[in-house]
């Protein structure tokens, strides 16, 4: 079983709380502002570790989904969008490992990643990027991504 679906897949208190206070120095941010973040970071996570086995959710569309896997389109929306963050702010593309996992596995079964990766020399972030629209493929791209059986992907 995947580190999301035991829940386990946030980091330490101290950890989270570490980097907020870290970041609230380095920007000027308030310290009453990284203490709200961090009690509602703490608030969700309380709630999801109290959350029963199985827990289905409404989404904003009207779809219902296993926490586990509503979860898991959240990794990759922060992924992706981290990566639309860091191309606007003209840095290096990356996201955690974790995140990359999750985000790679929604997109495409671990063999197709695996020959995509092994066939184009890309690394996860930048697979991920091409097949999300980050970044342009090219005529040949194009054929593997789709002999790879995965079509054009509609991510709204």
């Amino acid at each position: 079983m995947r580190a999301v679906d035991r829940g386990r897949a946030g980091l330490p208190r101290a950890a989270v709380h570490g980097a907020t206070a870290r970041h609230a120095r380095r920007t000027g941010a308030s310290a009453a502002r990284a203490r709200d973040f961090d009690w509602t970071r703490q608030q969700a996570w309380t709630a999801l570790q109290a959350a029963p086995p199985g827990r289905v959710v409404q989404t904003r569309h009207g779809d219902r989904m296993l926490l586990t896997d509503f979860l898991r389109t959240r990794v990759l929306e922060l992924a992706v969008h981290g990566l639309d963050l860091a191309a606007a702010l003209n840095h290096q593309p990356w996201m955690t490992p974790l995140a990359a996992d999750v985000t790679q596995e929604l997109l495409l079964p671990a063999e197709a990643a695996a020959r995509l990766r092994d066939k184009t020399g890309w690394n996860q972030v930048t697979l991920i990027a091409k097949l999300t629209g980050r970044r342009p493929v090219n005529p040949a791209e194009t054929r593997l991504i789709q002999s790879a059986g995965i079509q054009q992907l509609a991510l709204g």
